[in-house]
C-alpha cells in the first residue's frame, strides 16, 4: 500500500472514514454542543470563550436553540454533522434530541459523528445514541480505563474510531495505542496536528513546543504522525493525519464556498478564499435591479455595477466590503472606492 495525501495538509494509508470524507467536501456542520468536560487536557485547543462553558455553536455562530442547527444546515446544504465539545456525553439529552431532529429533517443518509473521551460512555448511553441514529463515534482515550468504552462501542452498529493529537516525540505511545485498536477491531485512528492557541500556549510552550507549521501547528507534530503512518502503511486499520492547516484553511474555506454556493444572494460576488464581496452604496438610487435596500439611502449592490450606478444616480459614497459568508457576516476588509466631490461655494 502507498500513503496518500499531501504532507502539508493530510496523509492516510487507507480510505478515510465517512465523517472525514464529508469534511473534505466542506459539507459537515460543526456542532459544538457544550464546552463542559470532566477532563482537562493540557493541549486542549478549545478556546477560552467555549472551554468548560455551557454554550452552543453551529459552525462559528453561537446559537440558543437546537432548531438553529437545522437552519444553519440548510444554509450550507450540509450532508452531515460532527458533534463535539467539551464532551458531548455530558449534554446527552440535547445530543440525542438533536440527532433525532437531523434524521427527521434530512433523512437517514445525513451522516452524524460524535467525539468523546469515553469517560461517561456506558452501554445505556451507546444504546440511546444508536437508537436515535448516530453513525460514527470517535474516542479520545485519555486514560487506560477509557478504553473499556471503546470495547463497548464495538458491540454496536457504529463505525468506531480513535482521534488523538500527534504529540511531538510521542511516537511509541501512539503506535502502542494503534496496535491495541487494530487488535480490538477499531476502524480508524485520526492523528490531529497539535495546535497552539491563546489558551493552551503556556502549557505547550512550557513543554518546549513552538509553532512550526502554518499559523498554529506545533513543530514536530507532523514528523511524529508521518513516522506512525509509515509503520502502519501495510495494515488494514486506517491511520489518518489531519493538519492544522487543513482544519483552519482548507476545510473552513471549502465549507464557506459551499455556503456561498447555496445561500449567497444574486448581488453578492465571492473570492476563491470563500469570502463574500459586495458594494455598500450611500445615495438616492431608484429601482433596485441589482441589489437591496439595507437602510435609509443605503444599499447593497453587486460590485460590477458601481460605475453604472455612479453615472446614473446621486451616489455619495461607495465601499467594497469583504465578509465571511456564515450567519455572523464577520467583516474581513472594507475599503472606500468612491466619495462624491464636495461642491465649494464662493461668495463675493
Amino acid at each position: 500500500m502507498t500513503i496518500s495525501g499531501n504532507p502539508d495538509i493530510t496523509l492516510y494509508n487507507n480510505p478515510l472514514p465517512r465523517g472525514c470524507e464529508l469534511c473534505r467536501l466542506g459539507s459537515k456542520l460543526v456542532v459544538f454542543i457544550s464546552g463542559e468536560c470532566g477532563d482537562s487536557c493540557y493541549y486542549c485547543p478549545v478556546s477560552s470563550e467555549r472551554f468548560n462553558k455551557d454554550r452552543m455553536f453551529a459552525n462559528e455562530m453561537e446559537v440558543k436553540e437546537l432548531m438553529d442547527y437545522i437552519y444553519e444546515s440548510y444554509r450550507m446544504n450540509a450532508l452531515g454533522a460532527g458533534i463535539t465539545g467539551g464532551d458531548p456525553i455530558l449534554a446527552l439529552s440535547k445530543v440525542t434530541e438533536l440527532i433525532g431532529m437531523f434524521k427527521d429533517e434530512f433523512g437517514e443518509s445525513f451522516h452524524i459523528h460524535l467525539y468523546t473521551s469515553g469517560r461517561y460512555v456506558t452501554n445505556d448511553v451507546l444504546k440511546e445514541l444508536v437508537d436515535v441514529g448516530l453513525d460514527e463515534i470517535r474516542f479520545h482515550p485519555l486514560k487506560e480505563e477509557y478504553k473499556e468504552a471503546i470495547r463497548k462501542a464495538l458491540k454496536y452498529d457504529l463505525d468506531v474510531g480513535i482521534e488523538i493529537p500527534s504529540i511531538p516525540g510521542d511516537r511509541e505511545r501512539i503506535v502502542e495505542l494503534i496496535k491495541w485498536a487494530e487488535k480490538e477491531g477499531v476502524k480508524f485512528v485520526n492523528l490531529n496536528e497539535m495546535e497552539l492557541n491563546d489558551r493552551n500556549f503556556f502549557q505547550l510552550n512550557s513543554r518546549g513546543m513552538k509553532v512550526g507549521h502554518g499559523i498554529t501547528g506545533a513543530k514536530g507534530s507532523f514528523e511524529t504522525a508521518r513516522e506512525v503512518i509509515n509503520e502502519f502503511k501495510e495494515k488494514e486499520i486506517t491511520v489518518h493525519y489531519c493538519s492544522s492547516v487543513y482544519k483552519d484553511v482548507v476545510e473552513t474555506r471549502t465549507r464557506f464556498l459551499r455556503t456561498i454556493r447555496f445561500s449567497s444572494k444574486a448581488y453578492e460576488d465571492f473570492t476563491g478564499e470563500g469570502t463574500i464581496v459586495r458594494a455598500i452604496v450611500k445615495g438616492k438610487v431608484d429601482g433596485l435591479i441589482y441589489g437591496e435596500r439595507i437602510g435609509k439611502n443605503l444599499y447593497s449592490f453587486y460590485p460590477g455595477v458601481i460605475d453604472e450606478l455612479i453615472s446614473k444616480y446621486d451616489v455619495s459614497e461607495v465601499k467594497i466590503v469583504e465578509e465571511h459568508p456564515d450567519s455572523r457576516r464577520l467583516k474581513v476588509s472594507e475599503r472606500l472606492i468612491y466619495s462624491k466631490p464636495q461642491q465649494t461655494s464662493y461668495s463675493s
